[in-house]
């Protein structure tokens, strides 16, 4: 056990040991840690407001359980997003593989200081998104002492199971790696089937109880607490955690305490003894099964024909990140799949054989849901999907030493800013365009509130998509060795999620302040505040071009 000890702090070491450098603050500076605690306490309080807002609305209609399930569904959809997207690179595509080999380790001591890097690194979001607002749903009710342990029990156990399975099925997936000549692309085929099988999983176990029909859901709504057993069962240790955490009897918590401990030994025990048997093998495929193909392709006189500036830069963009693997599964697919799989379990969970939608439908038909309220709640979610698109926050360290170059083509540097923001706001609104669709498919909108939704929610994607070069110019990582370092430990990646919880703040402030107000002109105030923000950054990046680039050397 002290050599997984060992290779874990060294794992660690290695991932955040230029954290200071990659937060754009000296490590000398005795201001650092109060950077830190401001930052802390600058999500922390975005968190509380959002969720007061929310647990209080819950409270006055005696759901405020269903809050409980609702923070225990983002714990659980955090761990299996951040599992999908970092468990190849951590396992597999790593630098340092190649030294550990001849060392004196076994499969099971690499592969378990591997995943316990994966876990802690993935409890730094949860702890934050986890803790907070389940602390304030205990204070709001008055919840006891076996609560708050009960609490940090459930945060810390359910993210395993997940990380667990997610990382067996890419050890199976990569035990096929010395098959292969062309390690590349096996990497992007990897990671492609690795979303495909856990969608097929998350489509086969997902959806209502069979049993449950329209009447018996809707009863079942307006009884206190009873959304709570509407999504009970989509996971085991789901399940026994929010049976413990809503329930008031000390007996009930510590038989569930300990189902869910159990069942996370037991998985962990198989998870153990398959790493043992098949690591080594995908590890040893990836690093010497075969090499890159060699390029045959002739250039021909018509592969010099012209082309417009604009679509060559931005075809390079594309390029870039589509064929680097990690670049590809890191920056540009959760900007597609994350609402698709949304999607796909909305609709799987709809069309279940009594629940039809339109059931759901007519239960939404007594509700005004061409509201203020309604299409905010559409533009938060838009916004929570957006958090995840890390084309502009990362489209000058891409590059790498190579952006230099950007400062000696004959080129404007305010143009090719553009031309690399362009990626960003095309998934935005391809983003955009998912939600509304399963939105319009739910809600059965006016096309004119779909109109001025996709207006508004591109005007805020197009905002972000500056905000975050601007902040990759003034804190760009440009001296990396791994493109996972760029794309995963990159502390950078942190402000598209703050620039989503400050849009999301403001959409329930504007909730509160114009509730009563006419949908449409809720949504053109909306549009125009936020474009009015999009002409004073832009403005800002035009005339700071040149003094922004001073950190591209």
């Amino acid at each position: 056990m002290s050599k997984v000890i060992e290779l874990t702090k060294i794992f660690l070491k290695n991932s955040f040991s230029d954290m200071d450098l990659r937060m754009g603050v000296s490590t000398k500076s005795k201001g650092k840690y109060l950077l830190y605690a401001i930052l802390f306490l600058y999500l922390t309080g975005i968190i509380i407001f959002l969720g007061y807002s929310i647990l209080e609305g819950l409270i006055a209609i005696h759901q405020e359980t269903i809050f409980v399930g609702m923070i225990l569904f983002i714990i659980l959809g955090l761990a299996i997003v951040q599992t999908i997207f970092s468990s190849i690179n951590i396992l597999y595509f790593t630098k340092d593989s190649e030294y550990l080999l001849p060392l004196p380790l076994k499969p099971y001591q690499i592969i378990l200081a591997r995943t316990l890097v994966m876990l802690l690194a993935e409890y730094i979001v949860i702890f934050l998104l986890g803790l907070v607002p389940l602390t304030m749903y205990g204070i709001l009710t008055g919840a006891g002492v076996a609560y708050y342990i009960t609490m940090i029990l459930s945060v810390i156990l359910l993210p395993i199971l997940p990380v667990l399975i997610i990382s067996t099925i890419v050890m199976f997936i990569m035990s096929f790696a010395r098959l292969t000549k062309n390690r590349n692309r096996f990497q992007l085929i990897a990671s492609i089937l690795l979303l495909i099988i856990v969608i097929g999983i998350a489509l086969s176990t997902s959806g209502m109880q069979n049993d449950i029909s329209g009447e018996e859901l809707a009863q079942m709504l307006v009884q206190a607490n009873g959304m709570i057993e509407l999504i009970k069962g989509y996971f085991p240790t789901l399940d026994f955690l929010m049976e413990a955490l809503t329930t008031s009897s000390i007996t009930t918590i510590v038989v569930e305490i300990l189902k869910t401990v159990l069942i996370t030994i037991l998985g962990f025990i198989i998870y153990m003894f398959i790493s043992q048997k098949i690591y080594f093998k995908g590890l040893i495929g990836n690093l010497f099964g075969g090499g890159s193909k060699k390029n045959t392709k002739k250039i021909e006189q018509k592969d010099y024909k012209n082309s417009k500036l604009y679509k060559s830069y931005i075809g390079k963009e594309f390029k870039i990140l589509i064929r680097n693997p990690v670049f590809l599964m890191q920056c540009l697919l959760p900007a597609v799949l994350i609402p698709i799989i949304m999607v796909a379990v909305v609709v799987a969970g709809f069309n279940s054989e009594n629940m039809k939608i339109n059931e759901i439908s007519q239960m939404f038909g007594s509700i005004q849901t061409n509201s203020f309220i309604v299409v905010c709640i559409i533009l938060g979610i838009i916004q929570f999907f957006a958090m995840f698109i890390y084309i502009s926050i990362t489209a000058i360290s891409r590059d790498g030493e190579n952006a230099v170059f950007m400062k000696y083509i004959p080129v404007s540097l305010y143009k090719q800013y553009i031309y690399k923001i362009i990626p960003n706001i095309i998934m935005n609104i391809v983003t955009i365009i998912i939600s509304l669709g399963i939105a319009q498919y739910i809600l059965h909108l006016p096309i004119i509130t779909l109109v001025l939704l996709f207006i508004v929610a591109t005007i805020m994607g197009v905002l972000q998509s500056i905000l975050m070069l601007i902040i990759d110019l003034k804190r760009p990582k440009l001296n990396w060795n791994s493109e996972y370092a760029v794309a995963k430990q990159n502390l950078n990646l942190i402000f598209p999620m703050i620039f989503a919880m400050v849009n999301i703040a403001i959409l329930v402030g504007s909730v509160f302040l114009l509730k009563d107000i006419n949908v449409y002109i809720g949504l053109i105030i909306l549009g125009l505040i936020f474009a009015i923000i999009a002409i004073i950054v832009n403005k800002y990046l035009y005339n700071n071009q040149n003094k922004l680039a001073n950190k591209i050397l």
